[in-house]
Parts: C-alpha cells; structure tokens; sequence
C-alpha cells in the first residue's frame, strides 16, 4: 500500500508539471489579505542574477525580469507558450532555459533577448545546467538526459544506465526509465542527476559516465528501490556536500560526494509530508527548500533539524523555486503567481507584485 501511494504520488507531480504546475491545493483562491500577486500565473523557477536583478520563468513561455529588486516586472518575449520549468546562466551573458516538449531556449545578452534552439527531442525537460558557455546539460521525462558542448547548436540524446540494486523481476519494467527531475555540477567534472524512484546519479568526468549512488539509502527501514523517496532538486556547493529534496519531505544529505547518502531530521514539532521541490545550499551550511502547500523549510549550520520558516503570510499554492544571490537577498517562486523577496537572509518575506 505504501508503495502504490509512492507511485501515484509521483504519477501525481508528473501530471502536476505537465499541466503548468497545478497543485491540488492551487484551486482555493487566495485569501483577500494576501496581497501575493497581481498574475494568477504560475512560476517554476528563479534566478537572482544580482540584488537587483531577477530572472522569473512559468507557464506559456513566460519570462519575467526584475531591475529593481522586485519594485518593478516586466515580461520578456520568448518565442514558445510552453511551460517553461528551469532557467540557468554560465556566465553574465550566456544562459539556458528548458521546459514543456524539448523547449530549450537560449539567451547570448544577459536574458535580453531568447532564441530556440532544436533539442531533438520531445520529452518534458525539467532541469538545465551549464557546465560552461558551450557545454551544457538538460535533464527530462522517460531517462532523459541531454548534452550540448558547442553552446546548443547541436543537442545531443544520451542515455544513462540504471541501477539494478535493490530492483526486483517484477518491478524492473517499471523503473527501467525513471524521470529526471533535476541535474547539478559542483565543478566542471562533478555532477548529480536526481529523480524518480530515489534516483540519484553521479559523473565524475564531466557528465562521460554516469553510475548511481542511492544504495546507500536502502537501509533504515527502506528495502527496496519503489520505498525511496523520488527526488525533484538537488544542490551541491562543492563536490563533497549536497542536498537533496523529495517526495514526502524527505531531505537526503551526503558530506562525502554521495559515497553515502543520509536522510536529514525535521523538527518532529511540524508534519511534512508534501513534497519539496527546489533545494538551495550555502557554502557555511545554511539551508533552504520549498514545496507544496506553501512549504519553506530551512536549517542553520548549528541546528540539528530543519525548522519551517516564518513567513509573516499564510500560502495556499506549492512553491517550485528558491534562490539566493547571497546571505541576504533570496527569492521564492510558485503558484498563482507568487514571488516572494527576502533581504534580511529569509528572517522576513514580502510579495513582489509582478
């Protein structure tokens, strides 16, 4: 029984992205009070480029740019109205954005402008990540796992091995091609790729070979591959500490570069079972995610467990992205539009109107 809600969970979030982010919760409208955002519009991911500057993409191709910390937004033309899931920059002009059917867009001016480039394939794209200006990787639905290192002119579909660990005959078919959710490189040689079904992936030449890590989690009452948490974020600050945030609020941590995986404790005060999302790691330990049900959690470098975050507003939408540009300024994106600012390193949040 627990595995069949695992599953239907996982079904549930797929279905969740593929619609433009929906979650169960999204149908009630917002209180009169909360004063989130102007949009009733959907938000899958935020990048801070500065304190001032802030790149927000969505649904139906949406980009929105911020100039002045969230005062003002306005709308940057793409030329697609698919949902757009995940935005990266490997430098101050050079950046990626994926999404709904293959759509990979490109920017060369710092997000002024955007550009398709060709895929060459359909498969839903979750997460992007630029090693460099020219190489780059996207992550998707049934396995999927591209790689460009001419800057996109050329995509190319790779295909990564399953770990048979765990796995057995009558459940191999259905895990012989779990969806990616997310991919991260610490460096140019090390990354992850995380997903359905626990997995967790890692290359240690630059994304030539991938093999999987999520043996390490079998144990403690998991025995088999269908009982681990899928993982949709996944953050690294250097190439031996990491997190990861999935299903059922479940936090997955390693220290030594994924030779072993841990779960991490939440303060047994607060009951977390919607899934996490998005997951951002500072340097000094300090940690944040964000999920459904207007989910923030968040640990200090000398606390044991995480603890829910104070908002100072009631939320009822998930929440699907979280960045930082440092301690201070960080930002938080979701459902029926919300964009929520910090500067004060997240002790207090406030909407920016889009």
């Amino acid at each position: 029984m627990q595995r069949t809600r695992r599953v239907l969970a996982t079904m549930s979030i797929v279905a969740t992205l593929a619609i433009g982010g929906c979650h169960p919760e999204v149908e009630l409208p917002p209180l009169p009070e909360q004063k989130i955002s102007l949009l009733g519009d959907r938000f899958f991911d935020v990048k801070a480029i500065s304190s001032e500057r802030v790149l927000v993409v969505g649904y139906r191709g949406k980009v929105l740019e911020t100039t002045d910390a969230g005062r003002s937004w306005n709308i940057i033309p793409t030329p697609t109205d698919r949902a757009l899931y995940n935005i990266r920059f490997a430098d101050a002009q050079n950046g990626w954005i994926c999404g709904q059917a293959g759509v990979i867009l490109n920017t060369k001016d710092g997000g002024k402008t955007w550009t398709e480039q060709k895929s060459n394939t359909d498969q839903y794209l979750f997460a992007i990540y630029t090693v460099s200006p020219t190489h780059v990787f996207a992550v998707g639905d049934k396995s999927t796992l591209l790689e460009t290192t001419d800057g996109g002119a050329n995509w190319k579909v790779r295909k990564v091995a399953q770990s048979k660990e765990g796995i057995s005959d009558d459940i191999a078919l259905a895990v012989q091609d779990p969806i990616f959710y997310d991919i991260e490189f610490a460096d140019d040689l090390h990354g992850w790729i995380v997903g359905e079904f626990g997995t967790i992936n890692v290359t240690a030449d630059g994304g030539q070979t991938w093999s999987p890590q999520q043996e390490s989690l079998l144990g403690a009452g998991i025995v088999d591959i269908l009982d681990l948490p899928t993982f949709f974020g996944v953050h690294f600050v250097n190439a031996q500490e990491g997190i990861a945030a999935g299903l059922e609020g479940k936090i997955a941590r390693t220290k030594d570069g994924g030779k072993s995986w841990s779960f991490d404790t939440v303060d047994e005060k607060i009951a977390v079972e919607d899934p996490l999302y998005s997951a951002f790691l500072f340097p000094d330990g300090k940690a944040w995610v964000v999920g459904a049900g207007g989910e923030v959690l968040t640990r200090d470098p000398d606390q044991p467990a995480w603890k829910r975050a104070k908002l100072g507003m009631r939320l009822f939408t998930w929440l699907r992205g979280v960045d930082f540009f440092d301690h201070n300024n960080g930002w938080i994106v979701g459902g029926f539009g919300t964009i929520l600012k910090t500067k004060d390193g997240g002790k207090t949040w406030t909407p920016s109107l889009a």
